[in-house]
Order: C-alpha cells, then structure tokens, then sequence
C-alpha cells in the first residue's frame, strides 16, 4: 500500500479526559481559531484570483445554502460536495403509523463525503507540547430547575443552572456565547450546540435553556476567553463538566 503524504497539521493541546477515573489520562483538543463564516470562505475564493467579487460570492453561498434548506423540507437528501445531509424521522411506530409529536421528531442526519475522508488522509496531528491548564476554572455543578436534582438528571428543553469558577463564557470574535457551549453525546460523540442565549452568564454561575437533547448521557463544556475581571485569555479555555448530563 502507497504512502499518503501528511501535507496538513492539527495542532493539538491535551486536556483532561473526563470520561475515565484516571487523572493522568489525556485527550487531544485540536487548536482552533475562530468558526470560519459564509464571509471567510468567499474572501478564500476571492484570494484564488477569481473574477467573483466577495459579495458576489456570499449570496451565491447563501442562495445555495437556502436551496438546500428547500430540498430538505421537501425529504431530500442533499450532497453538497463536503456533507451529504439525510432527513430521517426518530422513534418508532407501532400499529398507529399516525406520526405523534411527542413520540416522533424530524431530523437530519449528516455524514462527510469521500472527498473529506481523502482529506484526512493526508493529515496528521502535531502537539504543541502543552496540556491545556484550567487556571482554577471548574464547573463545580448543575442542577435542574424543573426536578432540583443535582445529580445529572436534566430535563430537555428546559432551564439549568451551571455554577463554579470562571465559567463565564466570552466568545472569540466572530463566535457566540451560544456557539461556545456545547453537548457530547457519550454513545455516538455527536456535539450538540447551545441554542439559546444564557439567561443569566456569570463567573460563578449561568442559567439557560437546554436544547431539546435525546435520551442518553452527555458531557458539557464551555469554551472561554475569560481569565478574571476584565482580563482575557490569549487562547480560548475549554470547561468541561465532571458530571454526565442525563436525559431520561
């Protein structure tokens, strides 16, 4: 079998694998600047030299990105070249195929393409020789405001509060307080974004509303440029919770 070229590099920190008992044990964060947006892919295009102004682009982008939003409200799949998105209905029918809104949920279901597989290929990871220091950053706990537990059990589509140290979450620029905080879900590693604004976003403490998250375990984290006072971190933190969020 050929060698494939490594051409690319992910520079990576470590950071605590909260998944497992050991304290030693390490799992790569890939450093990441700020969500390149519609605006930054069209600024790549027009650097290539082509004849397209920039606003050109972006609304051609978003013309495309509209007609895909039209060919998945109507069921169908869509390959854009990078993502291949699939509509797909959650929960299972009996003898009443009648869909129920509280027992059926519409959904997508994406996957890469081959030309993304072939791309990582020729990546290889790089450590930067560093393990990602909290700085006395922790989530300390959460609790359900509709049950009051405190123990994980959290109820989709309703109101948390997550309380510790330094957990108020200040975007990078270009991203939002909404987009740094995000759900794994431990059986796939899927990653669930925050919908919703916190209520409240606080050092100590922030309340928000979960976003309407499956049954099963997650892992919370937030990601941050707040250090203390006004003082900002130079690369973003990443707070991860110890304790698994649980949706019934």
């Amino acid at each position: 079998m050929a060698t494939i070229k490594k051409i690319f590099e992910w520079m990576f920190y470590l950071i605590e694998n909260t998944i497992t008992s050991d304290p030693s044990d390490k799992i790569a964060k890939v450093k990441s600047r700020k969500t390149k947006t519609i605006d930054d892919i069209a600024a790549r295009i027009v650097s290539e030299r082509t004849e397209f102004r920039r606003e050109t682009i972006v609304n051609i982008i978003k013309l495309a990105n509209t007609a895909k939003l039209e060919f998945l409200s109507q069921g169908e799949m869509v390959n854009d070249g990078v993502i291949i998105y699939e509509p797909a209905i959650k929960g299972t029918f009996n003898e009443d195929t009648v869909y129920n809104e509280s027992q059926h949920r519409c959904m997508i279901n994406t996957r890469v393409t081959n030309d993304v597989l072939v791309m990582l290929k020729q990546v290889k990871g790089v450590y930067s020789g560093l393990s990602l220091d909290n700085g006395g950053a922790v989530i300390t706990g959460v609790t359900d405001t509709v049950t009051g537990s405190t123990t994980g059990w959290v109820t989709p589509g309703k109101t948390i509060t997550i309380v510790g140290r330094k957990i108020r979450v200040v975007p990078e620029e270009g991203e939002t307080v909404e987009s740094c905080i995000t759900y794994t879900y431990l059986d796939t590693g899927q990653v669930i974004t925050q919908k919703d604004v916190p209520v409240i976003n606080d050092p100590a403490k922030i309340v928000l509303q979960l976003p309407m998250l499956d049954p099963g375990l997650y892992t919370l984290t937030l990601k941050t440029l707040f250090a203390s006072g006004n003082t900002l971190l130079k690369a973003p933190r990443y707070i991860t919770s110890k304790l698994k969020l649980e949706v019934k």
